[in-house]
């Protein structure tokens, strides 16, 4: 549903060249995804809407001969209204929730050749399966998509706060709650979390119940206050946020001195051997080896990884040359112990 840049496309649009972008991306500074390309090799994508705010005009306006009602659109963003900053926490979470439903609307319905009425109800339906606590129809997008072509960013917040007093701010004690199914490693939906929520509180304190807030509520502070960090540490685990999130140091192999780093690891042989007493053993080397020259400096073949295989091929390593400044193993209990 949302509009996604090819390499190619956001270099154009940065006016820059695509190896920059892939840079960019490999180093984590572009919120993009691999996905396959029509030859089947993985390609970076990039969504529109993590780009920067002038990026995404410029992008509207170069689509907006192709998209049906985006020019109004793209004019409207440069329109000068009431500052963003004049609302509320929650009536700036409430706008950005209603812009990006529009953009998924207009982008939705640009399809050629179709039906748009058809479309329109589509789309709607697509709404309240993901937003099933707010009321959305036809009437509502048109009506919402002519007060952001104005410029008028009131007209995207629900006025009528007597009936939401009250429930439109989530406590601690709940947000907590949430959390503790959100960021669970079985990777529970939102949905999910929130009937969980309202379950736990049915039963501990039946009297907050009324005061929870809708589903869209915790959907939009999700998307807004979670870090994606602590997503990833919550939800897929340690090797998860470590492979995507840690800190790490880039090393470049030219910088590097011979015998400043040595890398340990196992590795299994594909072959069975026979000892002499008939039994079969599985073969493994532990190895050394030397990161700037690529050299194997170490290694001993033995049955079973342990410490005392890891300490041999060590010698053997630095009998032949010299003592290492640094080695790097990982946390498997051979090197540990």
């Amino acid at each position: 549903m949302n509009p996604v840049l090819s390499v190619k496309e956001l270099a154009d649009l940065k006016g820059c060249s695509p190896q920059w972008i892939r840079k960019l991306a490999g180093e984590q500074k572009l919120q993009g995804q691999k996905r396959l390309n029509a030859d089947g090799s993985p390609e970076w994508v990039f969504p529109l809407k993590s780009l920067e705010p002038h990026l995404q005009l410029r992008y509207y306006k170069n689509k907006a001969a192709e998209m049906p009602g985006l020019a109004e659109f793209t004019e409207a963003l440069q329109k000068q209204g009431k500052p963003f900053d004049h609302y509320s926490e929650d009536e700036r979470r409430e706008i950005i929730f209603w812009q990006q439903i529009l953009e998924e609307w207009q982008y939705f319905r640009s399809r050629p050749g179709a039906d748009l009425e058809t479309l329109d109800d589509r789309f709607v339906e697509y709404c309240k399966v993901q937003h099933p606590d707010i009321s959305i129809s036809a009437k509502t997008l048109y009506r919402k998509w002519k007060f952001l072509k104005d410029n008028n960013l009131d007209g995207l917040i629900d006025k009528r706060g007597k009936g939401r007093k009250g429930k439109s701010k989530i406590t601690e004690e709940m947000w907590q709650t949430f959390l503790s199914y959100y960021l669970d490693e079985a990777q529970h939906p939102i949905q999910k979390c929130y009937e969980y929520t309202r379950l736990y509180f049915q039963e501990t304190a039946p009297e907050l119940v009324a005061d929870i807030p809708t589903y869209s509520t915790f959907w939009r502070r999700v998307q807004n206050d979670i870090p994606e960090p602590m997503e990833v540490l919550g939800r897929q685990g340690q090797k998860a946020f470590r492979d995507r999130c840690a800190p790490y140091i880039h090393r470049i192999y030219e910088e590097m001195a011979s015998n400043e780093w040595w890398v340990a690891d196992n590795h299994t042989f594909d072959v069975i051997t026979q000892g002499e007493n008939g039994q079969l053993h599985r073969l493994y080397l532990t190895a050394f080896f030397d990161a700037r020259s690529g050299i194997y400096t170490g290694c001993h073949v033995t049955t079973a990884p342990s410490s005392q295989s890891t300490l041999i091929a060590l010698r053997k390593g630095i009998l032949k040359y010299g003592i290492p400044e640094n080695i790097y193993v990982d946390n498997g209990r051979e090197f540990l112990t």
